[in-house]
């Protein structure tokens, strides 16, 4: 079958290596952690709101600098954690190509883990959605089952789960019989 293919390079692609699904989790748990992001930045509304009903004299000198240097710096905070929500959704990608199955997960904003799965050694991929919120936005989870180190592969919260498992399916099945370690079956 013919599937569109993306064309933006990753660390370690090889040259012959075509991209079928670059994806990342689904908008919807960006909006949960922005969600509770906007629930920290409430803070300093209620902050002003506290000190004009309960603490006027916090608005005077010397304590209004104070107040003013602890608002500031907890903004500072909030940008900071906006920053980092951002990078930790936008840099947590899964690749598939004609070969392999690309994962690169970042830890935090200094360490990142790319895991990689040759098409070959797949055993089974289950597309999965739990809830009436992932079935009715259509993500979920994706599990590409190996007999290897890696006993199962995740594509955590991914939109349109059972799409990309059919592509997966779709490439393995393009393989040559020679290189395919394994039979699948197919539930179509």
């Amino acid at each position: 079958m013919n599937w569109p293919q993306v064309s933006s390079p990753f660390p370690g692609q090889q040259p012959n290596e075509k991209i079928y699904i670059e994806t990342r989790q689904h908008w919807m748990v960006l909006a949960g952690r922005v969600v509770t992001w906007v629930l920290f930045a409430a803070i300093l509304i209620f902050i002003d709101w506290a000190i004009n009903s309960y603490a006027p004299g916090l608005k005077s000198s010397p304590y209004l600098e104070y107040v003013n240097l602890f608002k500031s710096i907890y903004l500072m905070f909030l940008c900071l954690g906006l920053l980092i929500i951002w990078i930790m959704y936008h840099l947590n990608v899964q690749i598939v190509t004609n070969e392999r199955i690309v994962d690169i997960t970042q830890n935090s904003l200094l360490h990142h883990t790319i895991s990689e799965l040759h098409l070959s050694r797949i055993e089974d991929v289950t597309a999965e959605s739990k809830g009436l919120l992932q079935t009715f936005l259509n993500y979920g989870n994706v599990y590409a089952q190996t007999a290897g180190e890696t006993q199962r592969f995740v594509f955590d919260r991914v939109p349109n789960p059972a799409y990309i498992a059919k592509i997966i399916l779709d490439l393995y099945e393009q393989l040559p019989s020679s290189e395919k370690q394994h039979k699948i079956p197919l539930n179509k």
